[in-house]
């Protein structure tokens, strides 16, 4: 608002925004809450898990790698979905079993990323020489989608009818 010479009265600078302070990473059991560590652990799966794959077909026939690291990986998404937390949940009490994501957006979001991984996988198959793409990526890749659709799905029903 302006004063009788026409000039702006200045005001004070909103307030700071508060940073968000998140529970300390704890490791036994894993529970991660600050976004960032989120993103390091995604970040340290995936490159630690190349790298994993890479010298185990040092020492093992690709197929067999594929189908053991097929095997393996889903328990690997999982276990670290599990431990990752939101922001209204509580650290300790351990979640139901099937429960993947804290909000269920998050899960459809990741389901349908699932889904359509697998649906480009059947439809535009990469070269087999490179990539052995076996029946178990597959079935293990719908299995993650239908575990985080499930999810979803359950969280959905939980906030329309809370007990």
């Amino acid at each position: 608002m302006s004063n009788r010479d026409g000039l702006v009265t200045p005001e004070p600078f909103p307030a700071q925004r508060e940073k968000k302070l998140y529970p300390p990473l704890q490791w036994w059991p894993l529970r991660v809450m600050n976004p960032w560590h989120k993103f390091g652990f995604i970040v340290f799966l995936e490159v630690g898990w190349r790298l994993l794959t890479q010298l185990a077909q040092l020492a093992a026939p690709v197929t067999v790698v594929t189908v053991v690291s097929n095997v393996l990986w889903p328990i690997a998404i999982i276990a670290l979905a599990r431990s990752f937390r939101g922001e209204d949940e509580p650290v300790q009490p351990p979640r139901p079993w099937w429960r993947l994501t804290a909000r269920p957006r998050v899960g459809w979001f990741i389901g349908g990323i699932y889904v359509l991984i697998e649906l480009l996988a059947f439809f535009l198959p990469v070269r087999t020489d490179r990539y052995p793409e076996t029946a178990s990526s597959v079935v293990f890749g719908l299995f993650l989608a239908a575990a985080f659709l499930n999810s979803s799905i359950r969280l959905t029903i939980l906030r329309r009818r809370p007990q």
